[in-house]
């Protein structure tokens, strides 16, 4: 009797044992950890395969699991002001709550291409606030394959579609296209030896408007001499003005000392002869007015250098032959009236 109680607690012992390590594995395997954890809330528009129990990962070292995915329904979060559509509830070991900041990046990714799917976390940067127990922050939602597939699929359909309803334009499409191809092909083969003296003519013109822009700087813009004749004109141009003014004052005092003469001196006859010259002198001085005008045109058009007179002043060479001929008929004035 002894003999079989002692088997029975064997027995007894050997499954409890047994139960022991199948608990103990099960916990290894699911992740079970009894460190002490904080919440953190995630909200997503579409999680994606991210599943209840999955892992959360720092540089692919787990120190947390998802806890619950809560579907939201679109619903404004007082809180944060934005329309949750999935939340997921997180729960995060405290060994890490100080290295997850404000501005840490929550998303869903994979270990592989088909491995299961998991929460990874940037940590943010460290000079950033740590963040809060209980927050709530917005997740990157992982890339939707299966809605670019049913996209590309649709566009793809569409695009048969569209095809085969039109396959008569598209078909006289490409054919306009074969033919002014073709037709432009031929134009061009038999115009080859044309197009390329075209081409060549382009270039000599381009080199040669390049060499004549940089003639026409050199001589006629950035020409000291031409600097020196516009300066020249320019003083004597003021000249002009400052003899001008004194002369034209001057006339108008005698006009009206005349005009005053003509009204106390002489009888009516002489005093119509007196308004007379003085309207004469009047029309000398308009006529005066309208010559310092015109030579006053004239001195502009020289120094833009328009006309034959402008072409000799804004040429410095022509200038200096003229003071050399003038040089050299004031020692040889004989020449005016001898001829070799």
């Amino acid at each position: 009797m002894s003999e079989e109680r002692s088997i029975e607690v064997k027995v007894g012992a050997l499954i409890l044992v047994s139960l022991a390590v199948l608990g103990a594995f099960v916990l290894v395997m699911g992740g079970l950890s009894f460190e002490k954890t904080y919440p953190v809330y995630v909200d997503f528009d579409n999680p994606g395969g991210l599943l209840s129990g999955a892992a959360v990962r720092i540089g692919g070292v787990k120190v947390g699991s998802v806890k619950e995915l809560q579907f939201m329904g679109g619903k404004v979060d007082p809180k944060s002001g934005r329309r949750v559509l999935v939340r997921a509830q997180l729960a995060i070991q405290k060994r890490v709550e100080d290295s997850i900041h404000s501005d840490a990046d929550f998303f869903v990714t994979a270990e592989g291409v088909l491995g299961e799917q998991f929460l990874a976390i940037n940590p943010g940067s460290p000079d950033k606030p740590l963040l809060d127990e209980g927050a709530e922050v917005k997740g990157i939602d992982p890339p939707r394959l299966d809605l670019f597939l049913a996209k590309a699929y649709e566009l793809l359909d569409t695009t048969v579609e569209g095809i085969k309803n039109n396959r008569e334009a598209l078909g006289d499409i490409i054919n306009n296209t074969a033919g002014l191809l073709k037709g432009l092909n031929f134009i061009v083969s038999g115009n080859r030896e044309r197009i390329e003296r075209t081409i060549a003519n382009v270039e000599d013109i381009t080199v040669e408007a390049k060499q004549l822009t940089h003639d026409a700087r050199v001589n006629y813009v950035d020409n000291p001499k031409i600097l020196q004749t516009v300066d020249h004109i320019n003083d004597l141009v003021a000249r002009i003005h400052e003899d001008s003014g004194p002369m034209l004052k001057d006339a108008r005092e005698a006009l009206a000392n005349l005009n005053r003469v003509s009204t106390t001196v002489g009888d009516p006859q002489e005093q119509e002869k007196i308004r007379k010259a003085i309207a004469d002198i009047a029309q000398l001085a308009e006529r005066a007015n309208a010559t310092a005008a015109d030579a006053q045109t004239i001195v502009m058009h020289i120094k833009s250098g328009k006309g034959t007179v402008g072409a000799l002043v804004m040429d410095e060479e022509i200038y200096d032959d003229m003071q050399e001929m003038v040089r050299d008929l004031k020692h040889n004035p004989w020449k005016f009236l001898w001829r070799e």
